[in-house]
């Protein structure tokens, strides 16, 4: 039974039990005081007043705050009418029979029951021990699994030894299921806090819930040995790694953890293959030799219990990674060796040095050089072509659509093969692409790989080539190529011992080529990794789920990792993987243990087929039927990419399902072997299929389209039902993102709206003390400018240079002014400029009232009006105008903007009138005199000359002609243009006579 469960059956139970629990401990909290003897002295406990016992806070106090609405109902509970004797005489009970024991030491109860009464109690008990009801609620009272798992058999003979008549009538009228569970865990709970009050006070003493600023503390096995920590520190190719291996085969005992589990397989079978006896343990993979006292595994299978003479962990500087970082924090800390070698390069230096100082143990540094040379090519690969490429070269590209592609490229244009290497192959795929690339005589002579080269196979490179140093991160999102990363793969190229010792590095496009410059010129001491990854034990779930029995398990983890505690050098390790596992996967009836190693299972929620896999093994599993392999995978070779992807897929299926048998039972998961074969065949297929891809790459043929075969289509038709679950499940999670993602637009637009309403508030609030300001300035300018006094000019009466200014200001404006009288017989032109300045003093908030008939004139208006309309403007509220005011302004506005335009069309009608009259003045004055001009009415008085540039008779008459002519044409004949025609008509009679 889930929590689930336990929420639905609780309104019918849990009342009952509470009732129980208050009978056995007297009606109090002080159960434990009750249950014992002697007191709480004799036990050793603490008084029951003492808030360090929390039996009654987890339990009773939990259990009241429930059942106290139910307890008004007038629903009976299932085992109502069930009543078992008191704790206390049971207990009378089984220390009579005790006593009674005869020569063998089992104690003789005062009852024997049939063997029908036999088998009905022991079907009660395992009903009762089995539950995963009971086994949740055990965690109120600090009873953890493997406390749990001791305790059962003893509470089971504790029973048998207490049975007598009353007992036994109760129990034959009990059926399996809640009712027991009921009946007999305030017996329980009694039974294992009187047995094994020193372990349940030692494990909440431990494990104190979300607290992990001590995780040292966590491993005392380990913190019971002084060991010695040796930092073996250095790049690739340097012998770091050797020479701890050395120090683990010199060692009777010893363990090596690794990052792959290629790493480990490789171990296993160099050690075995030199006569070292050794075994091999990964999450997928159990192979034990006879008589082996070293183990290679996977960093996160490394045993914390057996105890070795030299560990060795590959990798170190991976202590600092995003997701994995936890288990090499884990194996740090906690692996119980004598000695522990660490290898990796000097980035994490600083970080170990100071964990090993938070652990009193002992740290030794050594350091080492690369064997060879790595230099990089300067201009790229040539021609940008992968034609270019040549035996020992390798290109490391960071997507599986670009491996193949790349892969099909050299194979069409060379005579070359290509090799693969990504991390969706199965290792032993990898391991045998590697074996023919490391192979001379064959024709695959060039590798293309994933960044899995950067670690776990011992290649011949000569040369690396990126083929970019950007990849894929978060979906869409490209982001550069780590230095670490960097150095780290192209550290790969050049290997002592082999053809081409000295290595080369450099990318497809010469523009990459100055990144990857600069990232291997970073030395190792200059990168570092501040902090070392955490993840939690069971333990403190266990711990944490007791405290909160009625939230789902996503729900736990969410709020674990929002509480945790955490010391500056450890980081909360990124488990998005988990979390979204515990949400497919929270319908199930599963226990907190279940849960948790489900969730911890290589499986991801976002790949449709391997989540839609888990969900299926695991709802088996809740039903309680055996989950067996019912993939079949037809033995067909894939001639594809995409029929590739199948198989791949699909051995990540029986990997998962091979991980899960070694956490479950064998009865729970049967068949492991079958599924280890199946594993193979699927290898053996693959190996295959990209052999298959490399012939048909040669001869040209044209795969890209090719489909694929049905029988590959429905190897994931068993789970079916799965990936419609799961693909709901995604379009719910995009459509909420995308909720989130709006709510979360709208809440900054209505931010950002707040915030330009507070700055429109805070200049309304300053707007008065500017006005004033503006105003004063103003003032001071026009005083300056009308040659005001001494004191609103701001200089003192008796300043000789203050006089000098005003004196030349006076200058300025009698200037000003005359040219304002000598522009008085041009009132068009002298009503624009006006015009003009009222505008410019009316944006300056000083002249807005000016009368029309001073435009015309030169003369403003007086200051003392303006300083009165000032005032009874600062007297409105804010120094501004009224605003009742603003519709009459903006027609005034609009009245004068017309007025302008009238002007400017008047002005230019009578410069282009002029401009004929005195191109008709130039072309007449050889024709007829002055004198005879001033008669025919064209002159009003006699010239004495008539000199004008001929450039006024090629253009600009002719355009003063057009421009007369089409001013006439909108507006009609002026008065002026009749007095032309007019002229000219007498002049041609005068001529004429």
């Amino acid at each position: 039974m889930s929590l689930a469960a336990l929420r639905r059956a609780r309104a019918s139970t849990l009342a009952r039990q509470l009732a129980l629990l208050r009978q056995a401990a007297g009606g109090a909290t002080t159960c434990i005081s009750a249950a014992a003897a002697g007191g709480s002295a004799s036990l050793g406990l603490p008084s029951t007043a003492s808030p360090l016992w929390r039996y009654d806070s987890p339990m009773l106090r939990h259990l009241s705050s429930i059942v106290s609405p139910l307890e008004a109902s007038s629903a009976a509970t299932p085992a109502a009418d069930v009543v078992l004797p008191p704790y206390e005489q049971l207990r009378a009970a089984a220390a009579a029979a005790a006593a009674r024991a005869g020569s063998n030491g089992r104690p003789v109860p005062q009852l024997s029951m049939t063997a029908g009464e036999r088998t009905h109690f022991e079907s009660l008990l395992r009903s009762f021990v089995h539950a995963a009801a009971v086994q949740d609620q055990a965690l109120a009272i600090y009873v953890n699994r493997k406390l749990y798992a001791a305790a059962a058999p003893k509470f089971h003979d504790f029973l048998l030894a207490a049975m007598d008549p009353q007992l036994c009538a109760a129990l034959l009228r009990l059926q399996p299921g809640a009712g027991v569970q009921e009946a007999l865990f305030p017996l329980f709970a009694q039974f294992v806090l009187e047995r094994y009050t020193a372990e349940i006070k030692a494990y909440r003493d431990m494990v104190q819930t979300v607290d992990l600023r001590n995780p040292h503390q966590w491993f005392p096995m380990a913190r019971a040995l002084q060991r010695r920590i040796i930092y073996h520190a250095g790049p690739t190719n340097s012998g770091k790694t050797y020479n701890a291996l050395q120090a683990m085969r010199a060692a009777k005992s010893g363990v090596y953890c690794g990052p792959l589990r290629l790493l480990a397989m490789e171990v296993y079978d160099t050690c075995n293959a030199d006569g070292l006896y050794c075994n091999l343990v990964t999450g997928q993979e159990r192979r034990e030799v006879p008589g082996a006292h070293h183990t290679a595994c996977t960093v996160e299978m490394v045993s914390m219990q057996r105890r070795v003479d030299v560990a060795v962990i590959d990798e170190v500087q991976m202590i600092g990674d995003d997701n994995r970082g936890w288990a090499w924090t884990r194996a740090l800390m906690g692996v119980p060796a004598n000695e522990v070698h660490l290898c990796g390069d000097g980035s994490a230096v600083p970080l170990v040095r100071k964990i090993c100082e938070e652990m009193g143990e002992v740290f030794e540094l050594n350091t080492y050089d690369r064997f060879t040379k790595l230099t990089v090519e300067e201009g790229g690969l040539e021609g940008g072509s992968y034609a270019a490429v040549q035996p020992g070269d390798c290109i490391v590209a960071f997507s599986r659509r670009d491996i193949y592609d790349i892969k099909q490229i050299i194979e069409q244009e060379t005579k070359h093969g290509a090799c693969v290497v990504y991390g969706a192959l199965p290792p032993e795929t990898r391991r045998q692409q590697a074996r023919l690339f490391n192979e001379p005589d064959n024709p695959y002579r060039v590798l293309v790989a994933s960044d899995a080269v950067g670690m776990g196979l011992n290649l011949n490179i000569r040369r690396i080539i990126f083929h970019s140093v950007m990849k894929h991160e978060g979906g869409r999102e490209r982001v550069p190529v780590s230095v670490s990363m960097l150095k780290q793969i192209a550290g790969r190229a050049g290997r002592r011992s082999s053809q081409w010792p000295a290595g080369l590095a450099t990318c497809r496009d010469a523009d990459d080529v100055p990144r990857l410059q600069e990232a291997l010129d970073v030395p190792l001491e200059e990168l570092s990794t501040p902090t070392a990854g955490l993840f939690p034990e069971y333990e403190h779930f266990e711990v944490f789920a007791g405290q909160r029995p009625d939230e789902p398990y996503s729900a736990l983890l969410a709020a674990f990792e929002k509480e945790a505690l955490l010391d500056s050098s450890y980081f909360f390790c990124k488990q998005e993987g988990v979390h979204g596992v515990a949400q497919l996967l929270g319908k199930l009836e599963l226990s907190i243990r279940d849960m948790f190693s489900f969730c911890m299972a290589p499986a991801s929620a976002t790949d449709p087929k391997l989540g839609a896999a888990l969900l299926h093994f695991a709802t088996k599993y809740s039903k309680g039927l055996p989950v067996t392999f019912e993939m079949a995978v037809p033995n067909r070779v894939p001639r594809n990419t995409d029929e590739l992807r199948q198989l791949e897929s699909a051995h990540q299926v029986a990997m998962l399902w091979l991980w899960l048998s070694y956490r479950f039972d064998e009865e729970a998961f049967p068949g492991r072997e079958q599924v280890q074969e199946q594993a193979t065949l699927i290898c053996h297929m693959l190996d295959k299929g990209l052999r298959r891809l490399t012939r048909l790459s040669k001869s040209g043929a044209d795969i890209a389209d090719t489909p694929v075969r049905p029988e590959l289509e429905r190897i994931f038709k068993c789970f079916s039902g799965e990936i419609g679950v799961i693909e709901a499940q995604r379009a719910e999670q995009r459509a909420a993102e995308q909720e989130a993602r709006r709510r979360e637009r709208a809440e900054q637009k209505e931010a950002a709206q707040q915030r330009r309403l507070e700055r429109r508030a805070l200049r309304d609030a300053t707007a008065p003390e500017r006005r004033q300001a503006r105003l004063e300035k103003q003032q001071r300018q026009r005083a300056e400018a009308g040659g005001g006094s001494a004191e609103a000019a701001g200089a003192p009466a008796g300043d000789e240079d203050a006089l000098n200014r005003r004196a030349q200001r006076r200058e300025r404006v009698a200037a000003a002014a005359e040219r304002r009288r000598e522009l008085a017989g041009e009132p068009i032109a002298a009503q624009l400029r006006v015009g003009k300045r009222r505008r410019s003093a009316e944006s300056s908030g000083t002249a807005g009232a000016a009368a029309p008939a001073a435009a015309v004139g030169a003369q403003a208006q007086p200051a003392g009006q303006q300083q009165q309309e000032q005032e009874q403007w600062a007297r409105a509220g804010d120094g501004s105008p009224p605003k009742e005011h603003t519709a009459a302004q903006e027609q005034v506005h609009q009245e004068r903007k017309a007025r302008r335009r009238e002007l400017r069309r008047q002005l230019a009608a009578q410069r282009a009138e002029e401009q004929q009259r005195r191109y008709l003045e130039t072309r007449l004055a050889g024709v007829a005199g002055e004198e005879d001009l001033a008669v025919a009415g064209l002159l009003s008085t006699p010239r004495a000359t008539h000199a004008h540039p001929r450039s006024n008779l090629d253009g600009k008459g002719s355009r003063s002609m057009q421009a007369v002519a089409s001013a006439g044409g909108e507006e009609g004949p002026s008065s002026s243009g009749r007095m032309w025609s007019n002229g000219w008509q007498r002049l041609m009679a005068s001529l004429g006579r």
